[in-house]
């Protein structure tokens, strides 16, 4: 059973992502792109439908704007008992069967054992890459689940080899880059604007 639940609304070039059919998918987009949009939109809809999402950030605290915004979509049904939300573990599981996990790359291990459907990384290059080999990739196991890599680049480090297979299309994998002004939000381009007189070229 699918449960009705308020998703984020996703512009036209988020939509052609999320709908992709590409096991991995890496994203390579400026900072104010709608980076955290696109991922709450793909782990809600996995929980909504009974199935199980799983979101990684670089440090515990890296979660906590993003664990208000699920936490305060849900809280509607879980007044309802379809949900239950543990503001301690950042877990909400719902009467389906559906399971969203916040993990943070500092305490990696702590998702060994599991199995998901999807895994979000946010602000990946920041993620160790032999902790998401692992740790994380095995939790895809057994339900040949997704995984969605979600970054402003650092360097060339993994994030940027995973993302040159998406480029060549390797194995299921498939990726994309934009800047930050590709968000059409008025105050996302302003302020994009106001940077590039203050901030060096590479910045």
């Amino acid at each position: 059973m699918t449960i009705e639940l308020a998703l984020p609304m996703l512009r036209m070039d988020q939509a052609r992502i999320a709908k992709h059919p590409a096991k991995t998918k890496v994203l390579a987009m400026g900072r104010r792109w709608g980076k955290t949009v696109l991922g709450s939109y793909v782990t809600l809809n996995v929980l909504r439908q009974g199935g199980k999402a799983a979101w990684i950030v670089p440090t515990y605290k890296n979660g906590r704007s993003l664990w208000r915004y699920v936490a305060g979509v849900c809280a509607p049904l879980a007044q309802a008992r379809y949900f239950s939300i543990s503001q301690s573990e950042r877990v909400i599981t719902s009467f389906n069967g559906g399971l969203f996990a916040m993990y943070s790359g500092d305490n990696i291990d702590a998702i060994r054992s599991e199995n998901f459907n999807l895994v979000v990384g946010d602000e990946a290059a920041r993620i160790g890459g032999d902790g998401w080999n692992d740790a994380v990739r095995p939790t895809l196991a057994d339900c040949d689940g997704d995984e969605i890599l979600i970054s402003t680049p650092k360097g060339l480090n993994w994030f940027y080899n995973e993302w040159r297979m998406g480029q060549d299309k390797h194995n299921g994998y498939m990726s994309w880059t934009a800047p930050t002004n590709a968000n059409p939000m008025p105050t996302i381009r302003k302020a994009f604007d106001l940077a590039k007189t203050r901030l060096p070229e590479r910045t």
